[in-house]
């Protein structure tokens, strides 16, 4: 059971893992175990032509059995300190991607399954922390050293040198090869096409020696044609067309050569063709919608050849319109301040958003974190205040690092129930397992945020310094608590030589914050300082 508050404000596991009973069967393979990437793509030490060469994007990927490693997997993968990766001050920190795609043709049995990632080497300095995630299953795994510890490694700036470059070089005599196994339970595979995406959330870069999927059970890989089925599945809405309801078959496609003819069958009916073209495409196929959940099968051709048939389950869904196609995050990496998620309204008095970003240039949010500080109702140029939170447990009065979750109030979130559509962003606290959810009108943020009933508090925290792009000082503050579901003030803001010598930014935030449960008990904090609830 859960309890859910609504406020009104008008205005890793690490290191090596086996089996019992180890698997013996290479599934398939990228690269050679042999402690040397010099199979890859950018070997031996062509590290500093990685973003040169379009790698570490999102659309970048290795197909098993189409791609290549000396053209299509480079060597080494930057983390987000490294600048010759595309971090730098201007640009804010970029994180970088490799996706490995793979087609199953049978439906995986239970087994024993693993991933194996054997490193070359790693750096040191500021020691990665990767995340790996296989379709719907997501690891996150720190690496570590002798004689370093992840925990009290220096800040890192947005320009740091090159670390750790004697590996880079191509001079592996100093290196420290490492073996990541990761299991994988067989209802994350899937027939059809599978996605293993490697990133390195913190800390720099890692060096490839290969990677192995291994099975105790047969696996048949997929040899791809003209095109890649990446994912089917039932869209969870309706659309209308020329005043007909459709629940779409969402058919995720990645295009690799020439100009095939893409056809779908429903239950043995064609219903869909299409041209595939240069890229990626998520084809909304239509399936006439259903009073009645039934199941239905599909095929999948390519240039007349069936490539892949299975059973989709057909049920009543909601109408989606055109908004709520939108995903508000787009464009907000290594962005600025005033470009977030939201929600906001057009010119509106108020401007809610999540924040995870340490104060600074490009503060605010970036979804390459996997967290929230705060929900902040203020993202104007030089302009920002007001940060309101959810925790529960032991009390903290500091927003936390950006590279260190946990060090601070902010809380780790669940990216994927992340929702960041027009007028709604919504993610799960899971840190407090709280769920936040936000929303705004012209003048006033509303936020909702359910506790749960097993921890030992519930608070809300109401920061007047957040970290911003544009830091400022409190001149004055004020707070009264007017009724127990009620509490007026405001802060006198002020942000010396905002863009030039003679411009400062001066400006008072008034605020009314309404509860919707009583207030049991208030207390505050100055510069980490508690205060009595007599301040008030």
């Amino acid at each position: 059971m859960k309890k859910a508050l609504l406020i009104t404000t008008i205005l890793s596991l690490i290191g090596v893992m086996s089996f019992a009973q180890k698997p013996n069967n290479v599934v398939w393979s990228i690269g050679k175990a042999d402690q040397s990437p010099n199979e890859f793509a950018l070997a031996p030490d062509g590290f500093k032509n990685f973003v040169g060469n379009d790698f570490g994007y999102e659309d970048k990927f290795y197909l098993v059995n189409y791609s290549h490693e000396r053209k299509d997997f480079p060597y080494v993968l930057p983390g987000i300190v490294d600048t010759w990766g595309g971090t730098y001050q201007w640009s804010g920190w970029r994180n970088n991607n490799i996706n490995i795609l793979f087609g199953i043709n049978n439906q995986p049995t239970a087994g024993n399954y693993k991933l194996v990632i054997r490193l070359s080497d790693y750096a040191k300095k500021f020691l990665p922390q990767i995340k790996v995630s296989i379709n719907n299953f997501d690891k996150f795994i720190q690496l570590s050293a002798e004689g370093y510890d992840a925990a009290k490694q220096a800040v890192a700036s947005k320009m740091e040198p090159t670390v750790d470059s004697l590996s880079l070089m191509g001079d592996l005599s100093k290196a420290t090869p490492k073996i990541l196994e990761i299991p994988i339970d067989a209802g994350v595979l899937r027939k059809g096409g599978n996605i293993i995406h490697l990133t390195v959330l913190r800390g720099s870069w890692i060096m490839f020696d290969g990677i192995t999927l291994e099975s105790d059970k047969k696996v048949d890989v997929q040899t791809p044609g003209d095109f890649f089925i990446k994912a089917v599945k039932p869209a969870t809405y309706e659309i209308e067309n020329d005043g007909k309801q459709f629940q779409p078959l969402l058919i995720n496609i990645q295009h690799l050569k020439g100009l095939p003819k893409m056809t779908v069958l429903l239950d043995d009916q064609p219903v869909f063709n299409e041209i595939v073209e240069q890229g990626n495409y998520d084809f909304e196929v239509p399936m006439p919608a259903l009073l009645s959940p039934k199941n239905s099968t599909y095929k999948i051709l390519e240039n007349g050849i069936l490539i892949q048939s299975g059973q989709v389950k057909r049920s009543k869904q909601t109408t989606q319109t055109l908004a709520d196609y939108v995903d508000t995050r787009l464009g907000t990496a290594h962005s600025r301040w005033m470009i977030a998620p939201g929600p906001w309204m057009p010119f509106s008095m108020v401007k809610m958003s999540p924040d995870n970003q340490n104060a600074g240039w490009q503060a605010g949010y970036d979804p390459i974190y996997e967290s929230v500080g705060t929900f902040s109702h203020i993202h104007e140029w030089t302009m920002g205040g007001l940060g309101i939170f959810a925790s529960n447990g032991k009390l903290k009065t500091t927003i936390g690092d950006e590279l260190h979750p946990g060090s601070g109030y902010g809380s780790r979130i669940d990216k994927r129930g992340e929702k960041a559509g027009i007028g709604l962003y919504e993610v799960m606290l899971t840190d407090y397992n709280i769920k936040a959810e936000v929303t705004a009108t012209t003048r006033c943020g509303f936020e909702r945020f359910t506790f749960p009933k097993d921890r030992d508090s519930s608070r809300i925290l109401i920061d007047l310094h957040i970290p911003s792009e544009y830091d400022y000082q409190l001149k004055e503050i004020q707070l009264k608590k007017v009724s127990d579901y009620r509490i007026e003030g405001f802060a006198h803001q002020l942000t010396p030589t905002v863009w030039s010598n003679d411009a400062d930014q001066d400006y008072t935030v008034y605020f009314v914050i309404e509860f919707d449960q009583p207030i049991k008990n208030l207390g505050a904090w100055i510069d980490d300082k508690l205060k009595s609830g007599d301040f008030f």
